[in-house]
């Protein structure tokens, strides 16, 4: 399953609601992050009583600010761990110049297109220039309008203000997501070299910009992969970021790891302190779950040098890892 895929489930995630017209039934949900003494059940019940569905605008207000709901094909997961550690975000507005800009260059309807977001992952291809991976991602969607893909690209490499420092700034402030989304695609434009990427790194753990950080962190580092050296900076980031409790992330940062072969001499550090989402994939118990459980396999395998395609190969060799 591609992370084209995942990141399409992520997006029908940020506005779904429960499909049933009724009471919710413990069997179409899936919940990670229950506080301990609560069952599926117990918390199905409550949502039950209060006649209320299965989505975020429902759940947060429940006492778990940081729950996510992802849509798949035969059930509703449901996250409801907060982060290990939030990316920052501060109290004050974004320079109100920075935000009037980032408004004045980039428009909503452009940014949900098929043609910008193929544009988006392309991008960092397309710089380089690496003819063969722009085709293979533009065949994947062969119904765009090509005139609105070149478009959103030649905009994507023409970088215009804010800078890449006012962009990242802007993450951090208690502005409005879509001003914030906005910031994403400039400090896209704007995205050069290894210091600016890992500035970028915090935001893998973003509930709402991470995938789209995924994505651009993955292009960028196809084509200038980590050396020795920025393997050691980057590290502690990463670590973190695979604990982050958006599946879709999580796995796609394990797709990454693998793809640039990251020194198996890190297993440690990223299957103890890094292995509390992957250990919530492997147990669970839903068969939609598969498409998680299948981004991990290969990582896992990397690391281990062996060939695992089971929970329980996996389980058994993340727990090599795990305190006893």
């Amino acid at each position: 399953m591609t992370l084209r895929f995942l990141v399409l489930l992520g997006w029908v995630a940020a506005g779904t609601v429960h499909r049933a017209v009724g009471q919710v039934k413990p069997a179409e949900v899936e919940i990670w992050g229950l506080p301990a003494g609560t069952s599926t059940t117990d918390f199905v019940d409550e949502l039950n009583r209060r006649k209320e569905t299965v989505c975020m605008a429902t759940i947060r207000p429940m006492g778990y600010p940081d729950a996510n709901v992802i849509g798949l094909s035969n059930i509703m997961l449901v996250t409801l761990r907060s982060q290990p550690s939030p990316p920052c975000r501060a109290r004050a507005q974004a320079d109100a110049q920075v935000i009037g800009q980032l408004n004045a260059t980039w428009q909503m309807r452009q940014l949900h297109t098929p043609e910008f977001q193929v544009a988006f992952k392309s991008l960092q291809a397309a710089r380089m220039p690496d003819t063969s991976a722009v085709r293979a991602l533009r065949r994947k969607a062969p119904q765009l309008n090509q005139a609105r893909y070149e478009a959103a690209l030649q905009q994507l490499q023409r970088p215009v203000a804010p800078t890449f420092e006012q962009a990242v700034a802007t993450l951090c402030y208690a502005t409005a997501d879509t001003v914030r989304e906005k910031a994403v695609a400039q400090a896209a434009s704007r995205l050069q070299f290894a210091a600016q990427a890992q500035q970028l790194l915090p935001f893998l753990r973003d509930a709402t910009l991470g995938i789209q950080v995924m994505q651009l962190l993955r292009g960028y580092y196809r084509y200038h992969p980590p050396t020795t050296a920025e393997w050691a900076r980057i590290m502690p980031e990463l670590v973190v970021g695979l604990s982050t409790p958006d599946p879709i992330v999580a796995t796609g940062l394990a797709t990454w790891l693998t793809e640039q072969q990251v020194p198996r001499t890190y297993a440690r550090q990223l299957l103890t302190k890094g292995a509390v989402t992957q250990l919530e994939i492997l147990h669970g118990r839903h068969p939609d779950l598969v498409v998680f459980k299948q981004q991990l396999y290969p990582f896992l395998s990397y690391l281990s040098a062996t060939e695992i395609r089971t929970e329980q190969a996996a389980l058994a060799y993340l727990g090599q890892f795990q305190p006893r």
